[in-house]
């Protein structure tokens, strides 16, 4: 009977209606293998799909024990989708440079890379004895098999204490090559590590920092600056977005327009979705679901522990054989759990218990009552989450399907919707592989929302009704906007909130500038700042590069009043990122000349360093902004 639960899935034990196949396969997470075109292209150069689903498996692989969502899923193949770009456009470049890994430097990145090695190989030896393993008749053979194995294994895998002259002993044995890793491994560095590492130095070369510059940085990091500083902040001052009038945020748009330009394609959408929950229906048939699972423990030789390894869907418990810990006081479960589990004896099963999380079988492993006289209780459940079936699902569908019937026969979308009861919300705007924030990854939003060449069917304004675990939705395309053009619609509110804030600074400033009489009688001596309401006063001790309170860090604006106030004077109130403030210079400290030339080497040294690695990150970047590429994970990868 065991094999049969463990092999069902439990809506068809409670409603006998879906495929065992429905629970077992994410039909989003595997390509159409039907389709024609191809997965992507690099400058004409396709992207194998075996090699795309092979780097996917590692990664998720590598992820032990972890579920992946749909939408985590998506989010992992637009990474691997931008990792074979940037593989592709440096290979082009390597190869246009005629650069290579010579025996010597290949030799060389083995000898100093010995860690490496140890886990590459390592992890090979541990797929080995798996092997060896499993394909032991009996217990005694795979033992002998294992010791014959272990016993033949290079040292620096089993002794701590194995030397570098060791490894390098191993490395000049044909032994060392007889490993799969160790081959990948060297065709790795012939024809990536290597290569791009010598295409680093090519790029990073120009790369070179004068003395003036580190001079100049240094002596900035080195002056002491005493300052007396009262600052006003915009929380006090704030306007609301929404109180900006449209006007005056087209006109700033219209004054800057260079800085308002489409980085790439966009569209908005109106959707109305509704939220994919259960049924009252639903819930009694998973209810019966769970009473077959009791009933099972009751009925026969099966173990709890067994039972929740196999029927639990909560992954942490249920590897444990559902157990929930140690002894557990009142408080760490909600409230329906806890007072099941609580009335029940040692060894005794609940019946399933209702809680927020679904449905649980509870077992007592005892209780007891620790020397602070609390009670506790030990105890293990099954746990059976409740869901939306499938006719649920197709009910909430069908309401879509006819709101879509409704749009498309000439109704408008919003009338239509409304109706149905149904409110129609609109998105942000939205880029390619991108999703409405609201409702995460939906199966097929990408190719619904922007043309591809190669799909093999023409986009209409509606989408299909598309869902994930938590929603159905309709959505209609609103507006769009092309790569280039200078549009205010993706940068309103965020103009709008730059024209607040401008307002609520100007407020400070002006608010600073009336009561500035009262803070200039603050003198450098006075012991006790002065109280202004809304103005914050503090010595402050900083550098240039500094933290400065209403200034900030590294602000231009210390600069400028450096330059223009004397010392031993107060300046006038200035608007800020954060608010206003108004400061009074005390004393300017330089440092000792050995000093700045110490720091002026070590300048030199992290400015070359730190610009050759912005250098070479700038100019992949580029590499990969300016390749012909062509994504199709959208229809690849299409439901």
């Amino acid at each position: 009977m065991l094999t049969w639960i463990n092999e069902k899935a439990k809506w068809i034990i409670a409603i006998s209606a879906v495929g065992i196949g429905v629970g077992l396969l994410a039909m989003d997470n595997i390509p159409d293998q039907a389709v024609r075109f191809p997965l992507g292209e690099v400058n004409g150069r396709t992207i194998a799909p075996e090699e795309f689903d092979s780097r996917v498996k590692t990664i998720t692989e590598n992820q032990r024990g972890k579920t992946f969502e749909d939408e985590q899923y998506a989010a992992l193949r637009a990474d691997v989708f931008r990792s074979f770009v940037r593989q592709y456009v440096l290979e082009e470049k390597v190869q246009e440079n005629g650069l290579g890994a010579s025996v010597a430097e290949m030799k060389d990145e083995l000898l100093r890379n010995m860690n490496v090695v140890r886990n590459l190989v390592g992890q090979e030896a541990q797929q080995r004895l798996y092997m060896i393993q499993s394909s032991a008749a009996n217990a005694e053979e795979a033992n002998q098999r294992i010791q014959l194995f272990l016993g033949s294994l290079p040292k620096f895998l089993v002794d701590t204490a194995f030397t570098q002259e060791e490894y390098e002993q191993w490395l000049n044995s044909s032994e060392a090559y007889e490993w799969a890793s160790m081959m990948r491994y060297e065709q790795e560095m012939k024809n990536s590590t290597i290569p791009m590492k010598q295409l680093q130095t090519f790029v990073a070369a120009g790369v070179h920092p004068t003395s003036l510059e580190a001079r100049f940085s240094a002596n900035r990091r080195l002056q002491e600056l005493d300052l007396q500083v009262a600052s006003v902040s915009l929380a006090d001052f704030s306007v609301d977005p929404a109180s900006i009038d449209s006007a005056a945020v087209i006109e700033y748009f219209n004054a800057n327009p260079d800085s308002f330009f489409v980085r790439e394609d966009v569209m908005r959408v109106e959707y109305a979705l509704i939220p994919l929950q259960p049924s009252a229906k639903d819930d009694a048939n998973i209810r019966d679901y769970a009473m077959t699972l009791y009933n099972q423990l009751l009925d026969s030789s099966a173990s709890f522990a067994e039972l929740a390894r196999l029927s639990s869907e909560d992954p942490g418990s249920a590897e444990q054989g559902g157990m929930l810990g140690d002894y557990t006081a009142r408080g760490a479960w909600v409230k329906e759990f806890e007072n099941a589990a609580f009335a029940l004896d040692s060894g005794a099963i609940s019946e399933p218990v209702r809680t927020q999380f679904g449905y649980h079988i509870i077992q007592s492993h005892g209780k007891m009552t620790d020397s602070t006289g609390v009670e506790k209780v030990k105890a293990a459940h099954i746990l059976i989450t409740v869901t939306p079936s499938s006719q649920t699902e197709d009910s909430l569908s069908a309401i879509l399907a006819s709101l879509k019937t409704s749009a498309e026969s000439g109704k408008a979308f919003k009338d239509a919707a409304k109706e149905m009861n149904l409110e129609v919300k609109e998105s942000a705007w939205i880029p390619r592989q991108g999703n409405i924030q609201e409702t995460g990854y939906l199966q097929g939003f990408s190719s619904f929302l922007f043309a591809n060449e190669n799909s093999p069917e023409p986009q209409g304004a509606y989408s299909n009704v598309l869902k994930n675990k938590k929603f159905v939705l309709l959505a209609f395309k609103k507006d769009s906007l092309v790569a280039g053009e200078r549009q205010i619609g993706p940068y309103f509110d965020d103009i709008r909130n730059t024209l607040a804030r401008n307002a609520s600074a100007k407020a400070a400033k002006e608010y600073l500038t009336s009561v500035e009489s009262q803070i200039k009688v603050w003198n450098p001596t006075d012991s006790v700042l002065p109280t202004v309401e809304k103005v914050a006063c503090e010595n402050a001790h900083s550098s240039v590069d500094g933290f400065v309170a209403g200034i900030g860090y590294g602000s231009p604006i210390l600069s400028k009043i450096l330059k223009t106030q004397k010392v031993g004077e107060w300046g006038t109130p200035i608007e800020t990122e954060s608010g206003a403030v108004l400061v009074r210079i005390n004393a300017v400290s330089t440092p000792s000349e050995e000093a700045l030339n110490a720091a002026v080497s070590e300048e030199v040294l992290n400015s070359y360093r730190f610009a050759s690695s912005t250098v070479v990150s700038d100019y992949v970047q580029e590499l990969e902004a300016s390749a012909d590429v062509v994504n199709n994970l959208d229809l690849y990868y299409k439901d």
